[in-house]
């Protein structure tokens, strides 16, 4: 997922990978179904009972042509097979920087991903043969499988070639070198960078159609594979440019459903696994603030230093944070309202506050109580904002002229850019009037400039909330939440009965290449059809990414069987 933001000569560990965003992911999954308990007494409380389950369990969708699902998922050769095209795509470092060149201005700095093209066209021979295959904007890469009914809106599967760059200075804390592929059998786990982030998803959407070519399946339905070249730099080269393609071709709302990186399949507790689906995602609103003011020598200051400006803005804006907004449409509140049902692992008051909060004010407000004690769970139910970058001064004994910083937002789900740059304006209005200054937006004047100074605010960059996907009633999202009930009830978990799997929308507070892609479709589901564990999605953007060949495997599995799936249930 995007990574626009963070520095990427920072360090390359743990305390980073929360700056980014893949660190959403890790926020709703690890914190949401782990942290909670810890945040409230363990006092017990009668769980309320309701006629109809608020989460009830998703029925299975099987496909009728399931020739291969269970070979993918058990057959040693197969494996052996999975392993070695995983491994080869990891081994080539498709690296993009935050800065990065339009591949007509510089084509020599894509030079890996071109040696990545090769190796696709060598790995996948029958998806060469049978699918168009096109690059977009000389790196992206589309592939289309006709389907025998041009009528039906075609399925689209995405992912992204590039890769955040590894820091040098890490190299030696890498388990095994990070560009290595390395295979571990006592742990089942494969190295490397972007093995999890995510050439999985790439080379499992290929690999699932060439074993379905290699089966003989002709799909009624079309089926898309879009595969950006710059999904952690904001997708200005890549997916921008895909869009523009698919949206010329296939027009509003043309494509039946899209599937990308997202959430995995994690077990809450023993015989108790969940599947949250990403269907939305927050906004974001980068502010860059500018204070001007006199200089001089610092023997005489003023009351307020430029930087001192700056500092009682921030202080202001981190004093006035954005209200909590939960509210049943959110599908945070949705995968918080399911694990409460059926996890009884969790403090039975707390699962009370939570299944009573759609109607009762004060459970909702204790609900909120609970999920402001953890930063990460507090993220997802408000806009949030950070102060990342300042600079300012350049000598001990002189006054600064200038003082900037940046101000990041992820903007909650309910509000908008809009509201956003109000709620900052308000506050830096009433800074620049307390200390005399003048303020603009933009090059506006909103208060003329003083014999103080001047604060400017310019909006650097902004992007809405995603909007929400349809579930419950969606033929489309029910059609999708079944083959994954169906991938992991009736064949990873092989119709166990101890075993309960339930699937529920999610939220995350970051942005995938799908961003691009609004207006191709409203279904647009974010997810790694996968088992994944904490401590292996702790390794995104990290030292040490890795994931299990088993979970490759089921993520080959799930998109074998939703592509044959959404060609049979029309």
């Amino acid at each position: 997922m995007d990574d626009s933001k963070v520095e990427r000569k920072a360090p390359d560990g743990r305390p980073s990978f929360f700056q980014k965003y893949k660190g959403p992911i890790l926020i709703i999954i690890s914190a949401l179904f782990f942290g909670i308990s810890k945040l409230n007494s363990s006092q017990s409380e009668e769980i309320p009972t309701v006629s109809e389950p608020q989460c009830p369990k998703t029925r299975a969708i099987s496909p009728n042509f399931d020739k291969s699902v269970d070979t993918i998922l058990y057959d040693p050769s197969f494996r052996e097979e999975a392993l070695k095209k995983l491994v080869g795509a990891v081994q080539i470092p498709t690296e993009i920087e935050d800065e990065h060149p339009e591949p007509k201005d510089d084509i020599e700095y894509y030079a890996r991903f071109f040696e990545f093209h090769e190796y696709l066209q060598e790995t996948f021979p029958l998806v060469y043969k049978h699918l168009k295959v096109e690059k977009v904007n000389e790196v992206s890469l589309l592939y289309t499988w006709e389907g025998k009914d041009q009528s039906l809106k075609p399925l689209m599967l995405a992912a992204h070639q590039d890769v955040v760059p590894v820091n040098p200075d890490t190299y030696d804390s890498w388990k095994h070198p990070p560009y290595s592929g390395f295979h571990e059998p006592d742990t089942d786990l494969v190295y490397g960078r972007g093995s999890l982030d995510c050439k999985n998803s790439l080379i499992g959407e290929l690999q699932a159609v060439e074993q379905l070519l290699k089966d003989g399946f002709e799909p009624t339905r079309t089926v898309i594979i879009a595969l950006g070249s710059d999904e952690e730099a904001h997708g200005s080269v890549g997916a921008k440019y895909l869009n523009e393609v698919l949206y010329k071709r296939y027009g509003e709302d043309g494509i039946y459903a899209i599937v990308d990186e997202g959430a995995p399949v994690l077990r809450i507790k023993e015989n108790l696994y969940f599947a949250a689906p990403i269907t939305a995602e927050k906004g974001y609103l980068d502010l860059e603030v500018v204070v001007h003011g006199q200089g001089g020598h610092s023997s005489a200051p003023p009351a307020h230093t430029t930087i001192g400006v700056a500092a009682e803005l921030i202080s202001q804006l981190e004093k006035t944070p954005f209200s909590a907004n939960l509210t049943p449409e959110n599908p945070f509140m949705q995968a918080l309202n399911c694990v409460a049902e059926h996890n009884d692992g969790w403090p039975d008051a707390v699962r009370k506050a939570i299944l009573e909060s759609p109607y009762d004010p004060k459970q909702k407000e204790r609900v909120i109580s609970f999920l402001q004690r953890d930063r990460m769970l507090d993220a997802l139910i408000r806009t949030t904002q950070a102060v990342d970058i300042i600079h300012g001064g350049v000598k001990s004994n002189a006054l600064p002229e200038l003082t900037t910083f940046v101000v990041n937002h992820r903007i909650d789900i309910t509000s908008s850019v809009n509201e956003t740059l109000e709620h900052d304006l308000s506050i830096a209005k009433s800074v620049a009037l307390q200390l005399n200054y003048g303020l603009s937006l933009d090059g506006k004047v909103i208060i003329p400039e003083t014999a103080n100074g001047l604060i400017e605010i310019f909006e650097k960059g902004g992007l809405e909330p995603a909007p929400h996907s349809p579930t419950k009633g969606s033929p489309v999202w029910e059609l999708f939440a079944g083959t994954i009930q169906d991938t992991f009830e009736n064949h990873i978990f092989n119709g166990t009965e101890e075993i309960d799997f339930y699937v529920t929308p999610g939220l995350i507070t970051g942005n995938t290449d799908t961003k691009h892609y609004w207006k191709l479709t409203k279904n647009i589901y974010r997810f790694w059809g996968a088992i994944l564990e904490p401590s292996v999605i702790g390794t995104i953007h990290s030292v040490n990414e890795s994931i299990k060949l088993s979970s490759h495997l089921s993520t080959i599995a799930f998109l074998y069987e939703y592509i044959v799936n959404a060609s049979e249930k029309l």
